[in-house]
């Protein structure tokens, strides 16, 4: 069936698709239903695109490759930078602080000022080009994970454009549609009599045993692929991937054969090492009569805390002045994220910091959170779902950024660390109401869906990329349209809930007009 969406004119619906792939299995079903125009950038490495460049699955009017508007380094023109922060009001140098590749998070390279800005003026330049040529609707994306997609999502919305980002639900295997990650489309929220009639602390204790669980199905970087599967993926990276136009792109910059070896198993005894230590020295047990605050560590490097939290990415010094603000009664329960061993842990000295506060007390990953929220008297994050994880347990939370679930009424979103000694004792103070939490998550069922975003992003890294050790230099176009048709219906349902966001843009407009 196809769905005009608009009299007299077709909708142009520019798309960003990179090797997780999902945006283009959307694209595939939007196209069998919709007639309108779509446009698509690529973010895929110059092995890749070649799969793509020939593909006949999605007839796209235009596409681009963005590899391919990013080049050698330059002096940069700092009038265009300057008027491009004016224009879409982005602070640049904000931006390229969240990009692990340019600061900290490299052992490859060290970029310069010069060339960073350099970077920019290309992507900013690229960018400019292909909404002034498209001037779309819509962009359709999912969380933005780099600096490049990012950007690409703010300049789009200063300047209109109707942003449709995917991302996961803080609650279980549910996944929504937003202008923003992590955020709701209240101006689009079609208020409807609560479905989830949450009364009494069993009913909670219901809910959350049911499908809008925790559970999640995350892979990162290959760490559950067997040894013996990595072998021939890295044989053929070495010698058919690592060429002279693949190191060209600004993230592979300073890398070679042979340092790339060296860093994987320096790395990996790094990680042993490490898990011995946390093994050794983290406590793994607790002690239910004393008073605590308990703040949970954010993964490092990761979107959640390196675009949205950008001026709190130093945890240590963000734990030292929770320690410093506490009452003289409480004691600061951190807990390890589990999911660090995926970035193969933190370094030793890094644990030593917190381990040395006197009133800090740090926990293995291992522990059960559960046990931490139901004995804490506060909960403190960054931008993590244990701030939410707090109020279905009953306990108030301070947030250093904005969520989902900072509208509730127990969370404390704070705007400065002068606050934080203010903040933790009128926190503590705080009621967590049940009929609040029942709202919140009755806001969240209806702006969300049952998809398990990050299961079928672990589907995709299994059969096209060494299940994320290893991307692929090419992809078979039968191959691919076979694996979305395995699971149309899913991507039917991704493709209708996409239209769903489209018609309740488009009511808005009508109502209140362009914005």
């Amino acid at each position: 069936m196809v769905i005009k969406l608009q009299e007299n004119r077709k909708n142009k619906i520019l798309f960003w698709i990179d090797v997780s792939l999902l945006q283009f299995g959307v694209a595939k079903m939007l196209q069998e239903k919709l007639d309108d125009e779509l446009y698509v950038i690529y973010d895929l490495n110059h092995h890749l695109k070649k799969s793509f460049k020939n593909q006949n699955i999605i007839s796209f009017q235009n596409e681009w490759y963005f590899w391919d508007h990013v080049g050698e380094t330059k002096e940069p023109d700092l009038k265009y930078l300057k008027k491009i922060e004016e224009d879409y009001k982005i602070n640049l140098w904000g931006v390229a602080y969240t990009e692990r590749n340019f600061y900290q998070y490299n052992p490859f390279y060290k970029f310069k000022r010069e060339e960073i800005l350099s970077i920019f003026e290309q992507e900013c330049r690229f960018f400019e080009q292909v909404l002034d040529e498209v001037n779309p609707d819509f962009l359709i994306i999912k969380t933005t994970d780099f600096h490049r997609n990012y950007l690409l999502t703010e300049m789009c919305r200063a300047k209109g454009v109707k942003i449709l980002m995917l991302f996961g639900s803080r609650l279980g295997v549910r996944a929504s549609i937003s202008a923003q990650s992590d955020t709701f489309d209240h101006d689009l929220d079609e208020k409807k009599e609560n479905l989830v009639n949450i009364q009494s602390l069993e009913d909670l204790d219901t809910y959350l045993k049911a499908e809008h669980t925790f559970k999640r199905n995350v892979t990162s970087g290959g760490m559950k692929t067997p040894q013996y599967k990595k072998i021939m993926p890295s044989i053929t990276w070495l010698t058919n991937t690592v060429d002279e136009e693949w190191k060209e792109g600004y993230d592979h910059y300073g890398v070679t054969r042979l340092g790339a070896i060296s860093h994987y198993f320096s790395y990996s005894l790094k990680g042993r090492l490490r898990k011995m230590f946390i093994d050794r020295n983290l406590e793994k047990t607790i002690n239910k009569h004393e008073k605590f605050v308990f703040f949970s560590l954010a993964l490092q490097p990761e979107r959640g805390i390196e675009i949205v939290a950008p001026f709190y990415t130093n945890q240590i010094g963000v734990i030292t002045n929770i320690a410093k603000s506490l009452p003289v009664g409480y004691k600061l329960y951190v807990k390890e994220h589990p999911s660090m061993r995926f970035r193969h842990w933190r370094d030793t000295s890094y644990y030593k910091k917190i381990m040395a506060l006197p009133n800090v007390k740090l926990i293995h990953p291992s522990f059960n959170t559960k046990i931490l929220l139901e004995n804490c008297e506060l909960v403190i994050t960054i931008s993590g779902s244990t701030g939410l994880e707090a109020a279905l347990y009953k306990k108030p939370c301070i947030i250093f950024a904005d969520a989902n679930y900072s509208y509730l009424p127990s969370v404390y979103r704070l705007r400065s660390l002068e606050d934080l000694p203010n903040a933790i004792r009128e926190s503590l103070k705080k009621e967590v109401k049940l009929s609040d939490v029942n709202d919140f998550i009755n806001l969240l069922d209806r702006n969300s869906f049952p998809f398990d975003i990050f299961g079928f992003n672990s589907k995709v890294l299994e059969r096209f990329h060494t299940g994320g050790f290893m991307i692929s230099n090419e992809i078979s176009m039968k191959s691919l349209d076979s694996f979305f048709e395995e699971d149309r219906e899913i991507y039917e349902m991704l493709a209708e809930e996409h239209i769903k966001k489209i018609n309740q843009h488009k009511k808005l407009e009508k109502i209140i007009g362009p914005k």
